[in-house]
């Protein structure tokens, strides 16, 4: 990064933090507090879990209802 880039960055982020600074406290309070989104986050991992298990159960049970070969002898025949 030249220096001349470097200058840019560090005023794209001044304006950054000014553009928050001048927002109202409204903008400023979080509407999920962290716990509710470690419990949103497992909720979600449990149940895609719960989802590929059942993707699994379901495909065992589709290889195992399927009928043996009714072949009698040599194939080669």
């Amino acid at each position: 990064m030249t220096r001349y880039e470097r200058m840019q960055f560090f005023e794209a982020l001044c304006d950054l933090r000014a553009a928050y600074a001048s927002r109202s406290d409204a903008d400023r309070r979080p509407e999920l507090s962290i716990e509710d989104a470690i419990a949103y986050a497992e909720a979600v991992m449990f149940a895609i879990d719960a989802e590929a298990e059942a993707e699994e159960s379901r495909a065992f049970d589709e290889l195992t209802a399927q009928p043996e070969s009714t072949a009698t002898g040599d194939p080669r025949d």
